[in-house]
This record gives structure tokens, C-alpha cells and sequence, in this order.
């Protein structure tokens, strides 16, 4: 993919080519305060935006601990806003390994990366927000928009008028269901087994040659893949560090699934289950697959993770990313398969993408079309490209133009290029 057409131009003179007048600022509600919201708050409030970020939960978010691999875009994103150099984001990786199941290295790929967390971008961008406009346990309850402008209501009683409502809520965004109801996370067909080991678990052996390393090891139909990110306080120093495990494997959904994601209360949602509710049963089946399918190396690792959890694959895509005064941004609007690693980076280039655009346009409307016309093409190539990396995960092929991407990427040369590597 040409890296001119995977990463839109992000710098507002792209708009201001078209029109040198800017627009007064004004209010902005945003709902949902993680990486998607915090960004778009950040860009908007460095344009003079009157912004009040409203966040579901209550509590730290920082604690999560999902592995993400960043790209040079979103160091570009994070640099205009000024909130870090990028040698205080993670851990670089400069080298991959995919380990065969005897054990043995079949490949290397010099390929220079830095590792983090989600934890650790999250209170990056949150400690560059102020406190006073960041409210948490703020649930969204309805909202209606009057000629311009638009009123929200939350089920604690507080109610805001501004000029935009931006829905930055994640996958199962309430706004985008409420807006576009049949636009629904698609379940892709398998799922990910996750896990995270404190860097002094690990064996002398093990921090000599696997932790440094962005590996690899590649089951029939399956997927391994383990890299070092930020600890559990966000540490990047030696010794405090975390090693990030995922295995994808397949689970057809009415059977595989569904066994699966039945809690250790028996209950069922059918999208997704708490770590800590995982039933052993399943636990102890997927470590016993481990022992027959992975390098030795990648079984000690299956077998040290104290609470693997399970992250069902989804896809989504939406018509449009504009509905009068409300955007919907990030994993609200388009996600992507992890396999190009590309989720964080694309909601900052929206968030960033739209506050440009109504910086450069005296009309709102104006802007905001503008900025769609850019952030859903880019997305949804993001969208379409994952979809194709991930094909030969799926447990069922539904389509020709399907198993024609899972012949061209279950390589372990394409694996090995591919993931998390968006400019290929």
C-alpha cells in the first residue's frame, strides 16, 4: 500500500488550499474519554474549542493492558499536539523471529518498531488534558439536536448544549446505534487468546531470546504473535517491562463460540466475556491445544499467563462519519482487525483531521464534509486491508475473493512483513 494513500494529510493547510478563511470556535461535547476522545479534545481544545469530554466509566482507565504497536503517523499525531517524543512512549523492537513448532527460528526480519501499551497512550493523552473538563461516570442517555446546535442528556441529570457532539465511544458506541442502527460490529470468525507476563517471570533464557523480539509462531489456520511493551505503571526501563501474548485461533459461532464466551455463571452475551470470568475448563483446554500446536518456547509462555482472556475478532463499518452537528470518530465509526495494528493511530488522525477542518472552514458544514469525505476512505481501506491479513484466521471461508487472501497472506514470509506493519 503507497503510504501517501494509507495516512491522510493531517496538517490543516491540506484544507486551507481550499479556503483561507477560518471559522470561529465553539462548544463540543464528546462522549467516551479514552484514546479516540482524548485526542479529538486535545486537537480541538489547541484550536480554541470550548471542550467537555464526558466518559462512561468510573475509575482509572489507564490500567489496561492491551498491547499496541505504534507508527510513524501516529508519532505525526502526537507531535502536533505536543504530547511526547516517542522515546517515552514504549519499547523498541528492532528484529522479528517466527519460531517453527520444533522449536527452531525459520525466519528473521529486521523491521524497527516501538511497542506500548493502551494504558500507557492513554495517560500520555490524559495527563495533557485538563482535569476540570474530563467528567467520568457520565453515561450517555439521549441527545437531540435544535437547528445547529445539539443537546445532550446523561442519566446522572447533566445536560449540555454545544455546537457538536462527538461520539467517540468505541465498537458499541450508543450514538452510532441510535444514528445508523444497521451498522453492527460483524463477528469475523475467530478469536484472540490474550495475556500479559511481568518481565521478571520470565527465565534468563527467556529474556535473552524471545522478550526483546517481535515473534512469531504459526499453527495451521492459527496465529502467534509476542512483543515487550510498557509495565504495569507505564515503566519502559529494564526489569519492569511486560511481554504482550496473543494466539489468534478460529471459533465458528454457533459451537466454538459460544462455549467460549459462557461465563463461569453460565451466562452468555454473545459478544464478549470479563477476563476474570473465563470458565478453568476453558483455560486448561486451550493450554492443553498449546502443548500439541506451538514451539516450546510459546507453550512456556501459554503457560505463564496467570489470566488469559478472550477478544472475539469484529469488524465494523458505517455509511457515513457525519449526521449534522454529530461525528463519530474511531472504533465508533470503522474498526479494523488488530493485524495492522493501525486502531490508535487512525482515531488520532481523525480526531486531528477534524479539528483541521473546522479550523479551515467558516461553515460547519462545510468542514465536516470535508473531513468525511477524507476519514472514511482512509478508514475503510484500513477496514478492507485487516479483513484480507486476517482471512486465513476466519473458521469458515465464506467467499472465493475470501480463500484468494488466505492463500496470499498465510505465509509465514506475508505474516512475518505484514502485521502491524500498515505501509506494505
Amino acid at each position: 500500500m503507497n503510504p501517501d494513500n494509507g495516512h491522510l494529510n493531517t496538517s490543516s493547510n491540506h484544507y486551507k488550499s481550499h479556503q483561507s478563511q477560518t471559522r470561529p470556535a465553539g462548544t463540543v461535547t464528546i462522549a467516551g474519554g479514552s484514546i479516540a476522545g482524548l485526542t479529538a479534545g486535545l486537537a480541538l481544545l489547541q484550536k480554541g474549542w470550548d471542550v467537555q469530554i464526558y466518559e462512561a466509566t468510573q475509575g482509572e482507565l489507564q490500567h489496561r493492558g492491551a498491547g499496541i504497536i505504534t507508527h510513524q503517523a501516529l508519532f505525526d499525531v502526537l507531535a502536533k499536539l505536543g504530547v511526547t517524543s516517542r522515546q517515552q512512549i514504549g519499547v523498541q523492537i528492532q528484529t522479528r523471529k517466527t519460531f517453527a513448532q520444533d522449536g527452531s527460528i525459520t525466519q528473521t526480519l529486521e523491521l524497527p518498531q516501538i511497542a506500548t501499551s493502551w494504558g500507557r497512550m492513554y495517560q500520555l493523552l490524559k495527563q495533557h488534558f485538563p482535569d476540570e473538563r474530563y467528567h467520568q461516570n457520565k453515561v450517555l442517555h439521549s441527545y437531540r439536536q435544535v437547528g445547529n446546535r445539539v443537546e445532550s442528556t446523561f442519566t446522572d441529570g447533566t445536560r449540555t448544549t454545544s455546537d457538536l457532539l462527538i461520539a467517540a465511544d468505541g465498537i458499541r458506541s450508543t450514538i452510532r446505534q441510535q444514528l445508523e442502527p444497521e451498522a453492527q460490529p460483524e463477528y469475523a470468525g475467530y478469536v484472540a487468546w490474550r495475556g500479559l507476563i511481568e518481565e521478571q517471570d520470565l527465565t534468563d533464557e527467556e529474556r535473552r531470546e524471545l522478550f526483546p523480539y517481535f515473534t512469531f509462531c504459526l499453527p495451521q489456520g492459527e496465529q502467534v504473535l509476542t512483543y515487550p511493551i510498557a509495565g504495569k505503571q507505564h515503566q519502559t526501563d529494564i526489569g519492569n517491562r511486560r511481554y504482550n501474548v496473543v494466539w489468534y485461533r478460529p471459533a465458528a459461532t454457533q459451537s466454538t463460540l459460544q462455549e467460549l464466551l459462557t461465563d463461569i455463571d453460565g451466562r452468555n452475551n454473545g459478544q464478549s466475556i470479563a477476563p476474570d470470568k473465563v470458565r478453568p475448563a476453558v483455560v486448561e483446554q486451550m493450554r492443553s491445544d498449546a502443548s500439541e500446536l506451538l514451539s516450546p518456547q510459546h507453550i512456556k509462555l501459554i503457560n505463564k499467563l496467570d489470566q488469559p482472556f478472550i477478544q472475539p475478532i469484529y469488524d465494523l463499518t458505517t455509511t457515513t462519519m457525519v449526521y449534522r452537528s454529530v461525528v463519530i470518530i474511531g472504533d465508533a465509526a470503522f474498526t479494523a482487525r488488530p493485524h495492522l495494528g493501525v486502531g490508535i493511530t487512525k482515531a488520532a488522525e481523525d480526531a486531528l483531521s477534524l479539528a483541521n477542518a473546522l479550523e479551515a472552514y467558516t461553515d460547519q458544514s462545510t468542514a465536516l464534509q470535508h473531513f468525511q469525505a477524507l476519514r472514511q476512505q482512509a478508514s475503510r481501506a484500513w477496514v478492507d486491508r485487516s479483513r484480507e491479513l486476517g482471512a486465513y484466521l476466519q473458521a469458515q471461508l465464506m467467499s472465493d475473493e475470501e480463500r484468494r487472501f488466505a492463500n496470499l497472506h498465510r505465509t509465514s514470509e506475508a505474516v512475518m512483513l505484514e502485521t502491524a506493519n500498515p505501509l506494505v
